[in-house]
């Protein structure tokens, strides 16, 4: 029973400092987002992001052949 009034009053102290989650997710933006390496966006091809030294970085998979294909139908 006490360790749950310590863990209640644990939520209000002072927070850890914000890591840098360095894993890559999938992401899908409303808006046109810069990617890292400076290319242009593709309109097939999923984009990446993740949090790196403070900053959102993003990158982009090639268009596969599949892809491609897909979208000349």
């Amino acid at each position: 029973m006490t360790q749950d009034y310590l863990a209640f009053f644990g939520l209000f102290g002072p927070r850890a400092a914000a890591t840098d989650v360095t894993v890559w997710h999938k992401h899908n933006p409303i808006l046109p987002v810069r990617l890292t390496d400076g290319a242009s966006l593709n309109p097939s091809g999923q984009i990446w992001r993740r949090f790196h030294l403070g900053e959102w970085e993003y990158k982009q998979d090639p268009e596969t052949l599949d892809d491609y294909e897909a979208r000349q139908f």
